[in-house]
């Protein structure tokens, strides 16, 4: 089965790290130390068998739970197989009680039951995959630490499956099988047992000597105690007797009691029902006298002031709404106030000129619009600007001037002509332009009597004509003067309410007696006032009709209760309550005196008719007599009580039939002791001289089948010192020079190539039954460039049968491989 792919998700200080391998054979990871390789070959060995967190730790591998603090923690193999591609994912998240993570088994996509992985590699776990599979410093360091004794049988003993495993247990059962028993020994158990079963078996002998003197001493305590309980049972018949005479003695009194007793009964005749009638009736006169009384003076206190005429009150309280609906207009009267106030000032913000107007009479009005209209209309101002015509004139009459003075010079009459023109020109020039000046003068004059007119208008009714809409400064005006009238209207509103409202107040003041503002808060409190009061009146009202009602009730029921009474009373023969009183407590005496008759005689019961014939002085004198016989009784126990004590001293200075038992149960419990414990020594010897069996029956099964193997490869790691392995009655080396050396004579470094062969070939062995990839961690970090020449030919030999993955921080040897390496990088996760 070769190895394809791994796949590491979180694990240790790798996530999300994969590697692809090349090659079925060898494949080599490079890095330096701490770079993450022995990390990966735990990783391959717990994705297959399981992670080894802290409560399902192994012995060989560490926790490489994520540093990260990441999850979930684990990854993926991929292995190619004879009949297909297996892809084994192991995954453990928080909560997963077993620690060891949950795996899922692909085959070809597909995914399958684990036992089908499983089963091709006949079930092993990962004890054995790191026994056989694994090589590396630890497990070297491992077979360093043994002694030379221990190396050589666990070289004997490679050809057995988990021999290491095997040998650890039979060192621990011999182990405790030492510790159970040793033959000159006095600690162990089993030693321990021997003597105590030695020292018990003579303390029972000791013990069963002295229960013989114990059964004597016992035979006459038992005879004194049967004299003694005889003794005791007469004593108590004589102190009953005498009881039963004291008792008697005591009942002569009572006797006496009952005879003066019967001598007072006499015959009373007393109905209890209509006494108890009588005495509620009574009861029920007496509460209804307070009730009375107490009506009376709650009619008494209540005034007949608080009948007075409430017209006056209930009229204003009457008004109460029409005092709200005033609070309400005034409200209202005020707000408008606001807003027409506000309705001005926007009307003056909004024209400013309006509030030239506001004085004006409706005539001035009519008057301001007539002169505004009758306002000349005011035109643009026109400067006289020179007329460039005009210049031109000039312009071509001085050249043609000039241009005719020279001409006429040179030319005689074409310069005169010229200079005729140019004369001609200038002097319409002239008159152009004095046209043009009284022109401009006349259009000034004009602009300057609009203006004045406009002035005029301005001083006369403080506006400027020229930014005023005349009809939107009529219509503000009039706008003005409507909110100036609905402001008095509203004023005079307010006005009305204030009066009314005084008025008011004037009359809740008066009838409430104190003062009241006229604000509408005072006058609404005492109009409430008034309406507590007319409640009260009422309600006291109501009270004098309920409490007058239930007065007449009370006098009525009172009459008919005395009524009753007096029938009882006739009824009993007595005059009134007093007398009715004597006749309850005289027959309360006789109920009394029959009781302790019949006390008496339930007391005294049988002994009645023996009371009548007893003689007192009779009594005293068997009372005497008994007395003297249980005084000389007491004394004959107490003498007997004494010797049996005496007896039972030395009893219990002897050994019984208890010490005898518990002797006894010490003996068998150390015999009980001795048996289990000489069974667990016995066990753990025989485990461990059947595994020590069991491993040389398997081992000289297997063990010559991987000599052939192990001579090769030995040679190999020896670079040819040794050739060959014997297996005799011991197992022999051959030196190239034909010499040959027991195992246990060859040198620590010899035994440990020798070790590392034979392991080379037990995987070799079981290679058509488990076939696995062999991971090889640093397991050559102190061979020197000799002897990894050697290694790179065993590598390539055992590589013939299984994938073989090696691990290393040498570059030395990676150039021998020449192999391609998978690297790692130092400090980087994802390398």
């Amino acid at each position: 089965m070769r190895l394809k792919q791994i796949k590491m998700i979180n694990f240790g200080q790798f996530s999300d790290k994969s590697f692809d391998l090349p090659s079925k054979e060898i494949n080599v990871f490079f890095g330096a130390n701490e770079a993450g390789k022995s990390t990966t070959v735990a990783f391959i060995k717990q994705i297959m068998f399981g992670f080894h967190l802290r409560s399902n730790s192994s012995p060989f591998f560490e926790d490489y739970t994520p540093l990260a603090h990441v999850s979930p923690m684990g990854g993926s193999l991929v292995f190619e197989a004879d009949d297909g591609e297996y892809e084994l994912e192991r995954l453990y998240a928080k909560g997963d009680k077993t620690k060891r993570g949950i795996l899922t088994v692909k085959k070809d996509g597909q995914v399958v039951p684990e036992s089908l992985f499983f089963d091709q590699i006949q079930k092993i776990d990962g004890s054995f995959y790191a026994d056989s599979f694994i090589f590396n410093q630890e497990m070297l360091g491992q077979v360093s630490s043994l002694s030379q004794e221990d190396l050589l049988e666990r070289i004997y003993y490679l050809g057995a499956a988990n021999s290491g495993k095997l040998l650890e247990m039979r060192d621990g059962f011999e182990k405790e099988a030492g510790k159970l028993f040793k033959k000159t020994g006095k600690k162990p158990e089993v030693n321990r047992l021997l003597k105590q079963m030695e020292d018990d078996r003579d303390n029972l002998a000791q013990t069963q000597a002295e229960f013989g003197d114990y059964e004597e001493l016992d035979r006459d305590l038992t005879a004194k105690s049967d004299e003694l309980k005889s003794k005791q049972q007469a004593l108590e018949k004589l102190k009953k007797r005498a009881q039963e005479l004291r008792d008697l003695q005591k009942e002569l009194g009572n006797y006496q009691t009952l005879l003066d007793l019967q001598k007072q009964v006499k015959d009373t005749q007393f109905d209890s029902e209509n006494y108890q009638k009588a005495q509620d009736i009574m009861a029920q006169g007496r509460n209804l006298q307070k009730t009375i009384k107490s009506l009376k003076e709650q009619l008494a206190d209540l005034d007949d002031n608080n009948q007075a005429d409430l017209s006056a009150s209930k009229k204003l309280v009457q008004q109460k709404p029409q005092l709200l609906q005033w609070q309400a207009e005034y409200k209202s009267c005020l707000q408008k106030a606001d807003e027409l106030k506000q309705e001005k000032e926007q009307i003056l913000a909004l024209s400013p000129d309006t509030k030239q107007v506001l004085d004006l009479t409706p005539e001035q009005i009519k008057q301001l619009q007539a002169d505004y209209l009758a306002l000349p209309r005011q035109e643009n101002r026109v400067e006289a600007a020179p007329n460039s015509n005009d210049k031109l004139w000039y312009v071509i009459g001085a050249v043609l001037a000039v241009l005719g003075l020279i001409l006429l010079v040179m030319m005689g009459t074409v310069g005169v002509i010229a200079l005729i023109t140019g004369l001609i020109f200038l002097g319409a020039g002239y008159v152009k332009g004095n046209n043009a000046n009284k022109q401009n003068a006349a259009i000034l004059e004009k602009q300057k009597l609009v203006a004045q007119k406009r002035q005029g208008f301005g001083q006369q009714y403080g506006l400027n004509p020229d930014n005023l809409d005349i009809n939107n400064l009529v219509a503000n005006a009039n706008q003005y003067h409507l909110k100036e009238n609905a402001e008095k209207a509203n004023n005079e509103q307010l006005s009305q309410i204030n009066q009314e409202v005084a008025q008011l107040a004037t009359n809740v003041q008066n009838t409430l007696k104190k003062s009241i503002e006229d604000d509408f808060s005072s006058v609404l409190s005492g109009i409430d006032e008034l309406e507590e009061k007319i409640d009260h009146s009422q309600e006291i009202g109501q009270r004098r009709m309920t409490i007058s009602s239930a007065l007449k009730q009370d006098q009525q029921d009172l009459k008919e209760l005395g009524l009753q009474l007096q029938t009882l009373f006739a009824q009993a023969n007595v005059k009134n309550m007093a007398d009715y009183d004597a006749v309850y407590k005289d027959s309360l005496e006789q109920a009394k005196i029959r009781t302790q008759v019949e006390a008496l005689k339930k007391s005294l019961n049988d002994d009645l008719t023996q009371l009548t014939k007893t003689n007192p002085a009779e009594l005293e004198q068997q009372l005497h007599e008994l007395n003297d016989q249980i005084a000389a009784a007491n004394n004959e126990v107490s003498d007997l009580q004494q010797q049996n004590a005496q007896v039972q001293v030395k009893l219990n200075n002897l050994a019984d039939s208890t010490a005898v038992f518990e002797a006894r149960q010490d003996l068998a419990n150390t015999e009980t002791n001795f048996e289990s414990s000489s069974k667990e020594y016995l066990a753990n010897l025989l485990a461990a001289k059947w595994i020590s069996r069991s491993l040389d029956l398997a081992s000289n099964e297997r063990f010559p089948k991987m000599l052939k193997a192990a001579k090769e490869y030995l040679a190999l790691l020896t670079g040819g010192r040794y050739v060959d392995l014997e297996l005799g009655k011991k197992l022999t080396v051959i030196r190239k020079d034909g010499k040959k050396r027991d195992v246990k004579y060859l040198s620590r470094g010899t035994a440990e190539q020798l070790y590392f062969a034979l392991k080379l070939a037990f995987v070799e062995q079981i290679k058509d039954e488990i076939n696995l990839p062999i991971l090889i961690d640093d397991s050559f970090a102190n061979f020197d460039d000799h002897r990894i020449k050697y290694i790179e030919q065993l590598l390539k030999k055992i590589s013939e049968n299984n994938q073989v993955l090696i691990f290393t921080a040498q570059e030395n040897l990676v150039e021998k491989l020449r192999i391609q390496p998978l690297t790692f990088t130092k400090g980087n996760q994802n390398a």
